[in-house]
């Protein structure tokens, strides 16, 4: 890239009239309207945050803490994103993202007493509210799903007030009961002494190697009451009138894996609790989302020397770019039927054979014969029975792409 180029950018992002709403508005428009005319049996809506850390940063001086690395100080930014997908694992698009870091909020004061407004985990009630605002009217069925991170009482008490529906993988061994003075037991030992409701088979990638591999789950689930937390003065006064809350718990594990996911859902046949399961499971989409973002956009390592807004105006612009390279990716992984030029422009279709030297087809290929060939442009190599491309792989071989089909075009145009 050019220097004159790379000023063009720095001005477009650093002007005060480009703003990060003003660009991401038009994409939440665009996806609950995808969301509204899904025929899906239900949305999920993934929450997650990831931490960009930008600690090395020349010009972070508008960027605050986001944590410790041993005795060292990160800098930087923390997203809260919002991905929602169909019960068939089709990716619609962002609902809510939110960029923050701790300085923020007033720190110097234990998190104990300070009200939920003040703390960083309100970005888990804040999205909540701001995806239904941007719904609208929508008759379609939203259920909330969250990893450890969003195991707090005033998001699940927020989440049966709004009659949400909701999974959640529980992070803290709570007390149950109504009160805390009539404290029963923890939740834990509550699942361990609890009846088994059956096993269910599932597949789950390995974290190291990235293989999938089949497991066998056993089933527990009961009804519970949570009480709400007494820590702080500040907290005390906060929840004042509230009560326990009542939820569902489903905890299946074996030898290697446990997971205990608190839902409103129905718990009453073996099939509603393996449904569960699956749903907490399809959780995966927001990781590798976040992955496109830092793996292939690289965010975490921007080095605009600019103001915080410059920084999030182009996180931004990622977000939502991520968001078609992943649909894309999803889509020529699963539908092997659709034809190339519902998503590619034909010069973009025959860009590809020309550039691996193959004859051009007559009529338009499938789009997994397209997604195939721009793996290889990443460095993908095709084995029967192999993995399929990965998301780096993909991300280097739509940059590829992108400059081999621009090529072609403009040959293409000089010829005429």
């Amino acid at each position: 890239m050019t220097q004159k180029k790379r000023v063009k950018r720095m001005i477009f992002f650093s002007n005060p009239k480009v703003t990060s709403k003003k660009l991401i508005d038009p994409h939440y428009t665009q996806t609950a309207e995808r969301i509204r005319q899904s025929d899906a049996k239900y949305i999920l809506a993934l929450q997650d945050q990831m931490r960009l850390n930008y600690t090395s940063h020349l010009a972070k001086t508008e960027l605050g803490r986001i944590g410790k690395s041993g005795k060292t100080m990160q800098y930087g930014l923390i997203q809260h994103s919002v991905l929602c997908v169909t019960d068939k694992n089709e990716p619609l698009g962002l609902m809510d993202v939110k960029l923050f870091d701790y300085e923020d909020f007033d720190t110097d004061v234990h998190q104990h007493q300070r009200a939920i407004k003040d703390k960083a985990t309100r970005y888990w009630i804040d999205a909540l509210g701001d995806m239904r605002q941007r719904l609208g009217e929508c008759s379609q069925k939203i259920i909330t799903v969250a990893d450890r991170e969003g195991d707090f009482y005033e998001f699940l008490h927020e989440l049966l007030e709004a009659k949400e529906e909701f999974v959640i993988r529980a992070k803290h061994d709570r007390y149950t009961g109504k009160t805390h003075r009539a404290r029963k037991q923890r939740l834990w030992s509550l699942l361990t002494e609890s009846e088994t409701k059956g096993c269910m088979t599932t597949i789950i990638q390995d974290v190291n190697s990235r293989e999938t591999k089949e497991i066998i789950l056993t089933l527990k689930a009961m009804e519970i009451m949570l009480p709400p937390p007494n820590k702080g003065k500040k907290d005390r006064d906060e929840k004042k009138g509230f009560g326990p809350i009542k939820v569902n718990v489903v905890m299946a594990y074996n030898d290697e894996h446990e997971w205990v996911l608190l839902t409103k859902l129905p718990i009453d046949t073996l099939e509603q609790i393996e449904e569960i399961v699956s749903i907490y499971r399809s959780r995966w989409h927001i990781e590798d989302y976040h992955k496109v973002l830092k793996t292939g956009y690289q965010i975490d390592e921007i080095y605009l020397h600019s103001s915080r807004e410059t920084i999030q105006n182009l996180i931004i612009m990622a977000s939502i770019s991520a968001c078609r390279l992943y649909w894309l990716i999803y889509i020529g992984r699963t539908e092997v039927d659709i034809k190339a030029d519902q998503l590619f422009e034909e010069f973009e279709w025959k860009a590809i054979y020309v550039y691996f030297k193959e004859k051009i087809p007559q009529e338009c290929p499938v789009l997994s014969e397209v997604i195939l060939r721009i793996a290889r442009l990443g460095g993908h190599k095709p084995i029967k029975n192999g993995q399929p491309p990965g998301i780096k792989t993909m991300w280097i071989g739509f940059q590829q792409f992108t400059i081999a089909a621009q090529m072609y075009r403009n040959m293409s145009t000089n010829r005429q």
